[in-house]
């Protein structure tokens, strides 16, 4: 026999759903009604917020950026160390950051005026924050040079204002253009460089002449090691791998770019034993380990 077939309808799948779209001039009146006050309510939201920005902003400009009270009466200059810088002075520092000391704290952008300051040739680094009533605080990173270059093919020449180069202990050149400056680097040592291809000494952009280079090396050791007249008074790059020095004491030297500290310290042994017997170099040639041709002065 055959079951009986029972039905699997849901109560859902017996209910009929009816959707009618109705349309008339007066519903279409009603929503445009609708959709009229959501945008009134969204501009009022809006003009709101215009003007309580508008009103803060003024209040802003009235409080702190025209008000009396914030009027810069004390800009500290200092480096990151919390030292007075050695080459910067206030009065620099004013003329190059364009820094209206009548102006209040507030009305200064910090980090325009600390990027004024960076573009200094003399600076690797500044800060400038406020501190209330009427305190503006600057703090420095001064470079610390340590020679000049000289290089007459691209028209650098040594110990020039206008035309000269100082090198910094990262081998990055940049003008000597403060006068505190000047007073301390009139006489650093200078580096001599001729012909030097397609390579160029940039301002400000670190030295990539392998020669230069071990000049500079030189000088940073001999700064160390030596003492007094045997310190250098110039170094010259010579060739590809000859190095010669003058101390401050008029010697003249021989070195390779390799071996530094032995060079330098066979020096100081050769001046001292010069010194030992009564008599004063003329010449050396350091690149030897052994056997050192030395020239003394008064000999032929």
């Amino acid at each position: 026999m055959f079951q009986r077939r029972t039905s699997n309808r849901t109560p859902k799948s017996r209910q009929r759903m009816l959707s009618l779209k109705v349309s008339s001039p007066r519903i279409a009146f009603f929503d445009f009604l609708k959709i009229g006050v959501k945008c009134l309510k969204l501009g009022l939201i809006v003009a709101v917020m215009v003007g309580v920005g508008f009103g803060l902003s003024l209040g802003w400009q009235k409080l702190f950026v025209e008000n009396d009270e914030f009027t810069i009466v004390n800009f500290p200059l200092k480096t990151f160390e919390g030292e007075i810088p050695r080459f910067l002075t206030h009065a620099r520092m004013l003329e190059q950051a364009g820094l209206d000391p009548d102006a209040t704290i507030f009305s200064l952008d910090t980090d325009a005026l600390a990027a004024k300051l960076e573009s200094l040739p003399e600076l690797t680094g500044a800060k400038v924050s406020r501190r209330l009533p009427g305190t503006l605080k600057i703090e420095v990173q001064e470079r610390q040079p340590v020679a000049w270059v000289a290089c007459r093919s691209l028209g650098i020449r040594e110990r020039d204002r206008d035309l000269g180069l100082l090198v910094d202990s990262d081998g990055i050149p940049f003008k000597c253009s403060s006068e505190t400056l000047w007073e301390f680097a009139e006489k650093l040592p200078v580096v001599f460089v001729g012909e030097i291809g397609d390579e160029k000494i940039v301002e400000g952009k670190a030295i990539e002449h392998r020669g230069l280079n071990y000049a500079f090396e030189l000088i940073e050791i001999a700064s160390d090691s030596l003492v007094g007249i045997e310190k250098p008074a110039w170094v010259m790059v010579k060739d590809e791998i000859t190095l010669e020095m003058k101390t401050l004491g008029g010697i003249h030297a021989t070195l390779s770019y390799y071996d530094l500290n032995r060079q330098l310290m066979d020096f100081s042994k050769l001046v001292s034993h010069a010194q030992a017997r009564g008599k004063e170099l003329d010449r050396v040639n350091l690149i030897p380990r052994r056997f050192v041709p030395v020239h003394y002065r008064g000999n032929l």
